[in-house]
């Protein structure tokens, strides 16, 4: 298919909306209608809406939009390209370098909400926050609440602190360091076993970055990591609310020892991705 944009452009012909959704469609992208009005759309800086009424673009624009596609061709994910990923209602900033946020995640949103009522003053440490989407968006349902967002990769953290500045809490966040004791720890660790990284969708293995991606032999790594952690800086009592990649992860996390077992919440697939477990002892 980039072929065939290059001989459109070598024709000098106009691109039409058909022929961008057609482009998607070979290439393999199931949700070709719906992306090829959003990357039209910010190709040329005009709303979707204004794209129904388009038969065929102008030259100038037919090179922003070919430019654009012939990107997502290659499987550069969506939100890479246009900068943008939602989450949880909300538009972060992402790009190279920072694990995409999945809708799955969100249900650790709804697992906090589980754990602390909306004006509770609670201080959590989001442990791998790659764009920093759990971290604000605690913030932002918690307005009392305080974060620590921690990531070992500089590029993650460059895109947490700009949504962080973006969304307005930074007076509420701190990203410098894991420092003090915390009433809950979230995380969306890297969970993928190793050995099934290479079998991943092309957008994925290619493009996001295998850091946040690989769990290690078993995909049970930074788990370990994790609870070792909240053994240290969990306070007794506080929550310990994590996403689990497959049943065996989920089971594992049920019976952490030093940990009781305080609920699940399922996401749209109904896998109980998010897992709730509370430090043993007195709060």
């Amino acid at each position: 298919m980039l072929c065939c944009w290059r001989n459109k452009r070598r024709n000098c012909r106009k691109l039409t909306v058909d022929d961008v959704v057609t482009a998607l469609k070979h290439s393999g992208i199931s949700n070709a209608n719906q992306e090829a009005l959003w990357l039209m759309s910010y190709a040329i800086g005009v709303g979707t809406a204004e794209i129904f009424s388009r038969k065929e673009f102008p030259p100038d624009e037919s090179a922003k939009v070919e430019a654009v596609i012939s990107r997502r061709i290659s499987g550069e994910p969506l939100q890479y390209i246009t900068g943008v990923a939602d989450f949880y209602g909300r538009d972060f900033r992402v790009g190279k370098g920072v694990l995409i946020p999945r809708h799955d995640t969100e249900t650790l949103i709804d697992g906090v909400k589980e754990c602390f009522c909306r004006d509770g003053a609670f201080r959590f440490l989001d442990w791998g926050t790659g764009s920093g989407c759990l971290g604000v968006t605690v913030l932002l349902e918690f307005p009392r609440s305080f974060g620590v967002l921690h990531d070992v990769s500089n590029e993650a953290l460059r895109y947490a602190r700009e949504n962080v500045r973006f969304f307005g809490v930074e007076e509420r966040t701190e990203t410098s360091g894991i420092v003090g004791e915390f009433d809950a720890i979230i995380s969306n660790p890297p969970y993928i076993p190793s050995c099934e990284i290479a079998g991943l969708m092309r957008d994925v293995r290619d493009f996001e970055p295998l850091l946040a991606l690989d769990g290690g032999n078993d995909g049970m790594r930074f788990y370990r990591e994790i609870v070792n952690l909240a053994g240290v800086v969990l306070r007794q009592g506080g929550y310990l609310i994590l996403e689990a990649g497959n049943m065996i992860q989920h089971d594992a996390l049920k019976s952490c020892r030093g940990f009781s077992f305080e609920g699940e919440i399922f996401d749209g697939g109904n896998f109980p991705r998010c897992v709730i477990l509370r430090k043993e002892g007195r709060a």
